[in-house]
C-alpha cells in the first residue's frame, strides 16, 4: 500500500480523514463547495533555529552553545500547532519538537501552544512553561495561558538558545481557468458568475439573476417566490401557496391569482427555474447554495461540528461568514401570513444559536477580556437566553471580576423568578457556585496536543 499523500490528508487537521465526505477526527466537510479553512488562505510558516545572540544575552551559566546550528522550515496547518520536546513517557509528542538536532534542553516538554485565529493569523500562549517565553525584543516573559496575537515577523524565544520566527508566505499562483473571477465573500471558492439566480431571504428579498439585482413588484409575488425558495428542490402544492398568502382569508379569485404571479416570476427569473410538477405544485429547480437560508444553515453546522471537535478558530471563521449573511428581519413578506411567523421565529432561533456557538469559541480562544461588550449587548437584546448569560458569567470571571460575574447570575435569578417564574438551570446554579468558590477548572487554559479544549459547559 502506498503512503497517504498530502491531498488524502485533511485540510484542517492534517489527518487521515477516514470518509470521503467528512473527516472522522475534527468534523471538517471534505470536497465540499463554498468551504475553505483559514490557512488556505492565510499561508504560515515557522522558522526554527539555535539563535546564538539570544543564548549571549541570557548569560546561561553552565550551557554550552551548540558547535554545530541547525535551522528547521516548518509549514503551520491545522488549528492548534503544539511547542515543545517529544516525550513518551510525559505524553509530550509536539509538532515542533525541540529535541533531536534542536534540542534545547531549557524547553519544556509541553511549552507553548500556536492557535489559529479566526482571521487566519496565530496566536501563542505559553503552557506556564518552566523558563518562559519571550517574544521579540521584550524583557518581560509573556504571561503564561494568555494568547498573544503574533505578526508576521515576530520572532519567539524559548529555551536558552531557540528563536522561532514566524512568517506569512504568498500562496501559490491559482490554476488557469477561464472563468477567472474574484471569489465573493459569500461564496468563497464558488465564482459567483456560476450562479444563474441567487435568492436572499435574511433580510427585505433580494433577488440576482446573473449577477444582476431585479425588482419583484407585488408583495404576493414576493412571497410566493420566498417560499418556493425556503423549500427549494421540494414541490409546494398550489394549496400550501395559498394558504401561505391568504390563510382563512382565501377568496374565489386565489388559484387563478396564484397561476398570474407564477407566470410573471418566470419572466423574471432564468427559464426552467420554476418547474410545474403535475400533481404536486410548483418547485423552484436550483442548487440549495443559491439561497442564502441554505448557506446559512450550513455554515451553522460546520461550525458547530469543528466547535464540538475542539477547533474553535475556524468555528469563529465559519460562523462569523454565517452571522454575515443576514442583512435585516427575514422573510419579510411572509411574516404576515400564516405560515411565515412561524419559520421566522425558527431561523432567528438558528442565528441566536450562532451567535452563542461564536461566544463559545471565542471563550475557548481566550477572547473573554475581548468579548464583554458584546455579551452585555446580547444579554439585553434576549435576556431570556441562560446560555449567553453563563458565557458573560464566566468571561467575566476570567477577567478578574468575580462580584460583576455573581451580580450577573443574580440579575438573572430575579428576573426569571418575576417575568417567568423559574429559577435558573442546574447548569448555571452550577457555574454561580464555582465562580463563588474560585474553582480553578474555571481558568481558561491553552488547547491541548489532541486539539481539545478545557472549558466548562455554559
Amino acid at each position: 500500500m502506498s503512503p497517504p499523500t498530502e491531498e488524502s490528508r485533511c485540510p484542517n487537521c492534517g489527518s487521515l480523514p477516514g470518509s470521503d465526505t467528512t473527516c472522522v477526527r475534527c468534523g471538517h466537510p471534505l470536497g465540499a463547495p463554498d468551504t475553505l479553512t483559514p490557512w488556505e488562505e492565510e499561508l504560515w510558516e515557522l522558522v526554527a533555529r539555535q539563535d546564538r545572540s539570544w543564548f549571549d544575552l541570557q548569560e546561561p551559566d553552565g550551557l554550552e552553545f551548540p558547535d554545530s546550528k541547525h535551522t528547521r522550515r516548518i509549514e503551520l496547518v491545522g488549528d492548534h500547532v503544539s511547542i515543545g520536546r517529544r516525550s513518551k513517557s510525559r505524553n509530550s509528542l509536539p509538532e515542533i519538537d525541540l529535541s533531536g538536532t534542536l534540542e534545547d534542553p531549557c524547553v519544556s516538554h509541553h511549552h507553548a501552544v500556536l492557535m489559529r485565529r479566526p482571521d487566519g493569523g496565530w496566536a501563542l500562549v505559553d503552557q506556564d512553561s518552566t523558563n518562559g517565553t519571550f517574544v521579540n525584543a521584550d524583557e518581560e516573559q509573556i504571561a503564561p495561558n494568555e494568547p498573544l496575537t503574533l505578526s508576521d515577523g515576530d520572532q519567539v524565544h524559548v529555551g536558552r538558545w531557540t528563536t522561532l520566527t514566524i512568517e506569512r508566505v504568498d500562496p501559490p499562483d491559482p490554476r488557469h481557468s477561464d472563468q477567472v473571477s474574484r471569489p465573493s465573500v459569500d461564496t468563497r471558492n464558488v465564482v459567483r458568475g456560476k450562479r444563474a439566480l441567487e435568492i436572499d431571504l435574511l433580510g427585505p428579498l433580494r433577488v440576482r439573476v446573473r449577477n444582476e439585482e431585479v425588482l419583484i413588484g407585488a408583495s404576493h409575488k414576493r412571497a410566493v417566490l420566498s417560499l418556493l425558495a425556503l423549500r427549494v428542490g421540494t414541490p409546494v402544492t398550489a394549496d400550501q401557496l395559498q394558504w401561505a398568502l391568504w390563510g382563512d382569508g382565501e377568496t374565489r379569485t386565489a388559484a387563478t391569482a396564484l397561476r398570474g404571479y407564477i407566470k410573471d416570476l418566470r419572466k423574471v427569473v432564468p427559464e426552467d427555474v420554476i418547474k410545474s410538477v403535475p400533481e404536486q405544485g410548483y418547485r423552484l429547480d436550483v442548487h440549495k447554495d443559491c439561497i442564502d437560508v441554505s448557506r446559512f444553515e450550513r455554515r451553522c453546522e460546520r461550525g458547530r461540528r469543528l466547535l464540538s471537535s475542539g477547533h474553535p478558530g475556524s468555528a469563529v471563521a465559519l460562523l462569523d461568514r454565517a452571522l454575515e449573511l443576514w442583512r435585516g428581519e427575514p422573510l419579510v413578506d411572509l411574516v404576515a401570513g400564516p405560515m411565515g411567523a412561524g419559520v421566522a421565529v425558527g431561523l432567528a432561533e438558528r442565528k441566536a444559536t450562532a451567535e452563542e456557538d461564536r461566544f463559545e469559541a471565542l471563550l475557548q480562544l481566550g477572547e473573554h477580556r475581548a468579548i464583554v461588550a458584546d455579551l452585555l449587548v446580547a444579554v439585553e437584546a434576549e435576556p431570556l437566553r441562560e446560555r449567553r448569560w453563563g458565557q458573560l458569567m464566566l468571561a467575566l470571571y476570567r477577567r478578574g471580576q468575580q462580584a460583576e460575574a455573581l451580580r450577573a447570575f443574580h440579575r438573572l435569578y430575579q428576573m426569571l423568578k418575576d417575568e417567568v417564574g423559574v429559577e435558573p438551570s442546574h447548569e448555571l446554579m452550577d457555574l454561580e457556585r464555582a465562580i463563588a468558590n474560585n474553582l480553578p477548572e474555571l481558568a481558561w487554559v491553552a488547547p491541548s496536543q489532541t486539539g481539545t479544549v478545557a472549558t466548562p459547559a455554559v
